[in-house]
């Protein structure tokens, strides 16, 4: 890493964070997509749509505790040159990001297992049926699609805020993240 400096390279996160916020990543667009392509769908033949949109949920909320311990244990604290209005914006959009990584998937299981049938996922394995709860399911896919607009508008600051810092601070932000781009932050 020729490009960088000592100080540069002991802000990089460890391998893991940016690992686990790309993969993140693919999972959050393709259940995004897959469930753009599921509403499009006639609702007699959205079962295995939905199985699919499902597994690719299950599989944020499983790598979203791994993914908050490699944050909070092994990321590399930031310096302190932002203004600290930005430090506190940043703060609470990635608590709120990471409120709805979670909240997404939860609230689409909670639907899932109680709409009053088993729920096939991708021919993998079932949902169980924890009986017809009316209010509950109601109220657990109304607040899964509140969460979809809050995601992608979201998704979009984050972006923003990548660019800002790599074409606007010039810092190495962006390069903690996209590795090819660590010879160019020095």
């Amino acid at each position: 890493m020729s490009g960088a400096s000592e100080t540069q390279i002991s802000r990089w996160p460890h391998w893991s964070v940016p690992a686990f916020h790309w993969i993140m990543a693919v999972l959050m667009v393709a259940a995004f997509t897959i469930g753009q392509i599921m509403e499009d769908t006639p609702r007699d033949q959205r079962l295995e749509i939905m199985g699919y949109h499902a597994l690719v949920g299950i599989s944020v909320l499983v790598l979203f505790f791994p993914r908050i311990w490699a944050v909070a244990r092994l990321s590399r604290p930031h310096e302190a040159d932002d203004p600290r209005i930005i430090r506190i914006l940043a703060r609470v959009a990635h608590g709120i990001l990471y409120l709805v990584m979670v909240g997404l998937p939860i609230t689409g299981l909670i639907a899932m297992t109680t709409n009053g049938r088993n729920f096939p996922v991708a021919g993998l394995f079932e949902l169980p049926d924890f009986g017809r709860i009316e209010w509950l399911h109601e109220a657990a896919e109304d607040v899964h699609e509140f969460f979809v607009p809050v995601l992608v508008i979201l998704v979009v600051l984050h972006v923003v805020a990548a660019l800002w810092h790599h074409v606007i601070r010039h810092d190495d932000v962006l390069a903690r993240y996209v590795p090819w781009l660590r010879n160019r932050s020095s």
